[in-house]
């Protein structure tokens, strides 16, 4: 019973249609209490002789409904004030969002009641709506994005556009079983709870809390650092199929990071040629190093994997283009930040925001000097530069 009690707590506190309901009752006594009271003027009929006077009398707010000079401003102040009234509504229901995070809010209070009897309901209710409003925000930035990636320049679009663009299809996959069951009765109430127990499957990362959202990056990095390992190994056994003069400097890279130490920027760059040559360019790669490089970046392994590989380099490149034309990395949020360097092979939480900047520094001055001929290179950035950074010991521990 208890568990039936709290599960309609929480969806007492996340319904719309409440939220909805409450906000409408709040803005129609708020407009009757502010609007002119009007009053029926007395039942004795008007003398033909008399003439109206000059200027109404003012009387609390009175109007004399015999008079046809007061009856047309009646009627123009009242479409005025139609007018007004859809106005405020349009806006008013662009800003229903923001409305819901006011303390003054009917969902706050209840929340805040809930509080009282059950913390636990209360902490996911809080997590449903502000997970929710987020979610808003980013989908709609989304169409917008879209509309600029297909019909315009792609230097125009922003990194945090570009970043939306990569993850958020993925993030509204995870809650299409929400989106199906919620609308049916009785359902609903064991959906949320239900969510919130298998958050990583069911709920997208708007809803996830700072330790779930730590927990499951680093489950999935842990995951990838062995395909990081498998393609460093075809990377040295490839070495041997090298022309001669790109042998020397791309051996000195090689041996640097066989050893176990991390390869200076300037040596990747000066061997970088080689990624533009047979067999490292990415239409000669063996068809094994391309499903373990898909394996890598989280790519299904379906038909045409070179081309989507092919993508991905381009976007890669363009996001860290975009990231150099907004200042740089200092000028990322701290969740921007974590997640460049983890989509680019670097633990983000045993580190400082200087490190990760200075990492994605590095790793922009490699992304600059990338042709079409070399984009293979970009592919392989994250082994070459964060496959031996003692910020990914614990991956290595526990690959």
């Amino acid at each position: 019973m208890k568990c039936i009690i709290s599960m309609y707590r929480c969806y007492a506190a996340t319904n719309c249609r409440l939220l909805n309901f409450e906000n409408r009752m709040y803005k129609n006594s708020r407009f009757f209490k502010n609007s002119v009271v009007l009053r029926l003027s007395s039942k004795e009929p008007l003398k033909k002789d008399t003439k109206p006077p000059a200027a109404p009398p003012i009387i609390s707010g009175s109007v004399d409904y015999a008079n046809p000079c007061l009856q047309s401003t009646v009627k123009k102040n009242a479409s005025l004030n139609n007018t007004d009234i859809t106005h405020d509504n349009k806006l008013d229901n662009k800003q229903n969002i923001n409305e819901t995070l006011n303390d003054s809010n009917f969902t706050m209070r209840l929340i805040k009641k809930i509080e009282k009897w059950s913390p636990s309901t209360a902490k996911y209710a809080r997590l449903s709506m502000f997970g929710t409003k987020y979610l808003f925000k980013d989908i709609l930035v989304l169409p917008s994005a879209y509309n600029k990636y297909y019909t315009s320049d792609l230097s125009l679009l922003t990194y945090a556009e570009l970043e939306l663009m990569y993850r958020l299809p993925s993030q509204l996959f995870r809650l299409t079983p929400i989106l199906i069951f919620c609308n049916i009765p009785f359902l609903d109430m064991l959906i949320f709870p239900i969510a919130f127990m298998f958050p990583k499957y069911l709920l997208s990362e708007h809803f996830w809390t700072d330790e779930q959202l730590k927990e499951y990056w680093t489950k999935d990095q842990q995951n990838n650092f062995e395909h990081n390992m498998n393609v460093f190994e075809n990377l040295s056994l490839m070495a041997e199929e090298c022309s001669d003069d790109m042998l020397l400097k791309w051996f000195r890279v090689i041996e640097c990071l066989g050893a176990g130490n991390v390869a200076p920027v300037e040596d990747i760059i000066q061997a970088m040629p080689v990624f533009a040559t047979f067999p490292y360019n990415l239409s000669s790669l063996p068809p094994q190093h391309v499903i373990v490089l898909l394996k890598m970046h989280n790519i299904h392994r379906g038909w045409r994997r070179r081309l989507r590989l092919k993508k991905l380099a381009q976007y890669m490149q363009l996001m860290d283009r975009a990231i150099e034309s907004e200042g740089g990395p200092d000028k990322l949020n701290d969740r921007q930040l974590k997640w460049a360097c983890l989509f680019r092979g670097l633990n983000p939480f045993s580190s400082s925001k200087e490190t990760l900047a200075l990492y994605l520094k590095d790793w922009i001055k490699i992304s600059s000097k990338i042709d079409n001929n070399s984009l293979s290179c970009i592919l392989h950035c994250q082994v070459l530069l964060a496959l031996n950074r003692p910020e990914n010991d614990i991956l290595k521990k526990t690959g």
